[in-house]
């Protein structure tokens, strides 16, 4: 089947650097880890294939997860986040009619999360940004949620800029997670992204963010 004949968009598309990379090889079992990680560093190969192959006219794609949200130490978070956006730039420059990107942000920073996805908008040509959850910071807590204050103006870049926010899922810190004790089979995709992200969706849904910035 060519891709001319179902158009599609395909929307939850990760790719990976060598640095990213391995925060991905807890998700499957040791026996599919070498077919995972070639196809999360592949971008312009095999990837191209299954998307003819299948029917997909664009892929739209983001990092790894938890990736930049895992790191506490802002800077470091920051600096990740330019390397790979300006990676993943440089690959949908190759292709622009086949890949869109999604910007990966330093949450740890608002003010840094917010000049970076105007960076990646604007000058990169961005179509949105995906973050992966909660982000992890130095301190007593130890993560951020979106909905308190200090996020309010990175939320009206994101409103100014026009472009979605994907909230993606991520699992709870061990810390946050002894419901899950003796059964972990129920994190990751089974029920513990769903949880998660629903809580955190739930959440700015309550603090008023959509009142305030209703677009």
């Amino acid at each position: 089947m060519s891709f001319k004949a179902t158009r599609k968009i395909a929307l939850e598309e990760h790719f990976a650097i060598e640095e990213t990379v391995q925060d991905s090889a807890g998700f499957v079992p040791p026996s599919y880890w070498v077919e995972l990680k070639h196809r999360l560093l592949d971008i312009q190969d095999r990837r191209i294939d299954e998307m003819d192959r299948n029917g997909v006219e664009l892929m739209i794609l983001s990092l790894n997860a938890p990736t930049v949200q895992a790191m506490a130490d802002t800077k470091a978070a920051y600096d990740l986040s330019r390397r790979a956006n300006d990676f993943l730039a440089e690959q949908v420059a190759r292709r622009p009619n086949r890949f869109k990107g999604f910007a990966a942000l330093p949450m740890q920073s608002p003010e840094l999360a917010a000049s970076e996805l105007e960076r990646c908008v604007k000058e990169l040509g961005f179509v949105g940004a995906l973050v992966n959850g909660f982000s992890q910071v130095e301190g007593s807590d130890g993560v951020l949620y979106y909905d308190l204050p200090q996020f309010r103006p990175f939320w009206a870049t994101v409103e100014a800029l026009d472009v979605p926010f994907y909230l993606h899922p991520r699992n709870p810190l061990p810390a946050h997670a002894p419901i899950y004790d003796g059964h972990p089979w129920l994190l990751g995709p089974t029920w513990a992204f769903g949880q998660e992200t629903a809580v955190h969706a739930l959440r700015l849904m309550g603090s008023g963010l959509f009142d305030e910035y209703p677009n």
